[in-house]
């Protein structure tokens, strides 16, 4: 700009092209304004060039890295029905509901008291199918396969809450009196509830009253897979009468646990050991600790070997 426009020889002060600041090109003359045009359009390229560009290299960026997720996603998902294939081809591994298996039955209550989360309550009628809960009784605010929340319960249950029978209460002292006056299979029931306290007891030091009654603890139940009924729909098998009566297990809610007011009407309290820094298990993890220590205690494992030998022989 300079050699183009040197400055002129005058008295008064004239403004500098090298000053800083950004030129008047009408002020220019004609022999200069079309190069000063070109160099100033080049500035303004190159600006926009540095303030575009992060954008759309983070655009590509995001396009890449979109594109990279999608195939790791879709590979993982490949890898996945291989292996289901694989397991499907499988004989020995058993993922197919039996319909023509009989449900075992045993003198045992689940109480649910105000658990909140619909998931849970679907895994812990799952558990009670497995462990051969007689009745699972829901109170208070707990989701249920009748009423609140049953959508949720049935897509974690997978059809168990069809074949448990299940009753809801308005409120779990509602279901201490009438566990109390002998209402449920007309026997005496032990109430015991799972919370920690300074008085708990350690799960597996109690011995729960009931057990395997030979001949009785077997009982048919129509499979989650072949029906849709529910268990209110359908003859609810007896529970089995056992000389010593048979277990009550009440469950809490996830952050306030069993009601206070309720341990103190219950005949034993018990608890999981915790060796970590939380206080208690998730309420869902809990009923298969307990359930199946009972389960071993009344010799339970024993009666489905000898239920299998007969099959085979069969």
């Amino acid at each position: 700009l300079k050699r183009l426009h040197p400055k002129p020889q005058t008295t008064h002060k004239k403004e500098s092209w090298t000053d800083g600041v950004t030129p008047d090109i009408k002020k220019c003359p004609d022999t200069i304004s079309e190069s000063v045009i070109v160099v100033l359009q080049q500035q303004e390229e190159q600006q926009d060039l540095r303030t575009n560009a992060p954008a759309q290299a983070s655009a590509l960026s995001s396009t890449t890295e979109d594109v990279e997720k999608a195939s790791i996603r879709t590979a993982r998902q490949i890898d996945f029905l291989i292996k289901q294939h694989k397991s499907a081809e499988a004989s020995w591994i058993r993922h197919l509901d039996d319909t023509t298996k009989s449900r075992t039955n045993f003198p045992i209550i689940l109480v649910l008291d105000n658990v909140r989360s619909a998931f849970n309550v679907g895994s812990i009628f799952r558990t009670a199918d497995a462990t051969g809960v007689s009745f699972v009784y829901t109170t208070g605010i707990t989701p249920h396969p009748k009423g609140n929340g049953r959508e949720k319960v049935a897509k974690v249950a997978l059809g168990a809450e069809r074949v448990v029978p299940t009753r809801h209460f308005d409120s779990t002292k509602e279901v201490v009196d009438f566990l109390r006056r002998g209402e449920e299979g007309g026997k005496k029931w032990t109430l015991v509830g799972m919370e920690t306290t300074d008085r708990s007891l350690d799960y597996t030091s109690l011995s729960y009253p009931g057990g395997v009654v030979e001949g009785n603890a077997i009982t048919t139940t129509t499979s989650s897979s072949s029906s849709s009924s529910s268990p209110e729909e359908e003859e609810t098998p007896p529970i089995p009468n056992h000389d010593k009566g048979g277990t009550v297990l009440f469950l809490g809610n996830e952050v306030s646990g069993v009601d206070t007011d309720i341990l103190q009407e219950l005949d034993h309290v018990v608890e999981i050991p915790m060796f970590g820094s939380k206080n208690s298990l998730n309420v869902a993890a809990c009923a298969p600790v307990v359930l199946y220590e009972i389960l071993r205690q009344w010799g339970a494992m024993d009666l489905l070997k000898k239920n299998e030998e007969e099959e085979s022989q069969e």
